[in-house]
């Protein structure tokens, strides 16, 4: 028998573990990690203020808030004495663009539910803890366990696994169509050639007690081989180094380049090779790379900046990639959170890309839109974001992200047959982290802090709203709905057919819906079901 790690067990890197906040700080993210710590710790006044004066107040006395906050010790002790720039006080070198090498990884934090295990992890001890956690995912057996154990670690981690219970059954991988793409949820996917195998921003998270049976999430070890990976940038739902773990460190993982990490980009090839990964290479804009019978393009990324226009602080950007897979029989682009700033438009993106190398089959894109006056960041993930935003520009919605009108449009572009909304989390193992809005019938509540909100059309858009629009306009590529654990297979010049993978069947209606009765299993390994 094979063993491999529970479904229900989520894995993080962390610098540090000692206080409850550390173990949201996960390394592989700047924004949200112990990098953008000593700028978040002293926003904390101004996002209490906000709180207690309502949403029009904050608006009406943004500019004097701020201010006001600069002038905190706190803040102050960040800054370039009483220097400022487009209305608003300088931070130091050193805060926005900190030596990465003050934060190295330290601790494995596994979790199910409410039961949490820190493993203290020394650096030349990594590479051993990954291959553990790689021997899992494709299920290793008792004797390749026992073998490992000879690192000590990795030996007292075996024997907490097993007393946690979090060593079970393991079932194998699902079939995934080829040509095609398996939706593993939010931004991640996995692109199948015929030859090569590409994963997209692999983001797993757990299975919890209020998931309903029959839908599960799936993880790393469903998904069989994986050739290379490829990152669109650095925020936490993307480049997320616990769902890295559980491939091998052989893998090719491309990812976007970062001439210094900073405040808003993390130096991701740097991060992966602390944890022994050997194959790691950063790609700059126009870079191509061949996998098997795929080839991977590297393509600008636009979007998802603080404003879209200059800030207080030249070069400070939030770093990233978007990218064409392509394959002789399918290909896909995977936009994720991107839209248009100071630096360029993915419309140009997409003509060029259209122009240079034909139409692309599929775009996955978000449809987020994130239209939010910047003095409300500190409400979101994106609260550092704050510390690059012009004076005049506080009050002002910023539209970060593409939206279903500019998804449709960059699809239009490039040609593509088809648009996928994603970028949004899509399923309770999201929904309970805050992450896109959610159906009738999940019992489950977001974390504290969260929205609570069932939709938010400035920034969660139900995916449903991408058929909305399309169906209005009349004309352009057609929408097509993908559930996290349903698959495309690619037909060519045919409609493409969707499968549903039985364990991984979603049991809500759509977003006007009451959530139906969950489908029973079924016996055979696929089924389909006519794209939407």
């Amino acid at each position: 028998m094979r063993l491999t790690l529970h479904r229900g067990v989520s894995l993080a890197v962390l610098a540090s573990a000692r206080t409850e906040a550390d173990h949201h700080e996960d390394l592989g993210c700047s924004i949200q990690g112990p990098t953008a710590r000593p700028v978040r710790r002293a926003q904390l006044p101004l996002k209490r203020h906000i709180a207690a004066l309502g949403r029009e107040g904050a608006l009406r006395e943004a500019h004097a808030l701020v201010r006001w906050l600069e002038d905190t010790p706190r803040y102050a002790a960040l800054c370039v004495g009483t220097k400022r720039r487009m209305g608003r006080r300088v931070l130091r070198e050193d805060v926005l663009f900190p030596d990465p090498l003050r934060h190295r990884p330290r601790v494995l934090h596994l979790r199910q539910e409410s039961l949490g295990l820190d493993v203290p992890v020394r650096a030349k001890d990594w590479p051993a803890v990954a291959d553990l956690f790689a021997a899992l995912a494709r299920g290793a057996t008792r004797e390749e366990l026992r073998s490992m154990s000879t690192v000590p670690v990795v030996g007292e981690l075996l024997g907490d696994l097993s007393q946690a219970g979090w060593l079970v059954r393991h079932v194998g991988p699902l079939e995934v169509p080829g040509p095609g793409a398996l939706f593993v949820g939010h931004n991640t996917v996995l692109v199948a050639g015929r030859e090569g195998r590409v994963l997209v921003d692999p983001y797993f998270r757990p299975a919890g007690d209020a998931d309903l049976p029959g839908y599960a999430p799936l993880q790393a070890g469903d998904l069989g081989r994986v050739d290379a990976v490829v990152i669109t940038h650095s925020h936490g739902d993307h480049f997320h180094l616990g769902s890295l773990l559980p491939l091998p460190r052989d893998t090719r993982i491309f990812v976007p380049t970062v001439a210094r990490e900073s405040l808003f980009s993390t130096d991701c090839a740097l991060r992966l090779t602390q944890l022994g990964f050997t194959r790691v290479e950063p790609l700059r804009w126009g870079d191509t790379r061949q996998v098997g019978d795929v080839t991977v393009h590297a393509l600008p990324f636009h979007g998802e900046q603080p404003t879209d226009g200059e800030g207080p602080h030249p070069g400070l950007f939030n770093e990233g990639n978007t990218w064409l897979v392509r394959s002789p029989d399918f290909s896909a682009a995977f936009f994720a959170d991107a839209g248009h700033d100071v630096r360029g438009d993915m419309d140009a993106v997409c003509r060029r890309v259209h122009k240079q190398q034909g139409p692309v089959d599929v775009l996955f894109c978000g449809v987020r839109g994130f239209r939010l006056p910047p003095i409300f960041f500190g409400f979101t993930t994106l609260d550092a974001f704050l510390v690059n935003v012009p004076r005049d520009t506080l009050t002002t919605p910023q539209r970060l992200m593409a939206g279903p009108e500019e998804a449709l449009r960059y699809g239009a572009l490039l040609g593509a047959r088809y648009v996928v909304p994603c970028a949004d989390g899509g399923a309770p193992w999201y929904w309970r982290e805050g992450m896109g809005p959610r159906y009738a019938g999940y019992p489950g509540e977001p974390v504290t802090g969260a929205s609570s909100l069932d939709e938010n059309p400035d920034a969660d858009p139900y995916p449903e709203r991408l058929a909305e629009v399309r169906k209005a306009r009349g004309e352009g590529p057609k929408a097509l709905l993908l559930r996290p654990g349903e698959a495309l297979r690619w037909r060519g010049a045919r409609a493409p057919e969707v499968l549903r993978m039985p364990g991984f069947e979603w049991p809500f209606g759509d977003w006007r819906q009451a959530a139906p009765a969950p489908p029973p299993r079924s016996a055979s390994r696929t089924r389909q079901r006519a794209p939407r």
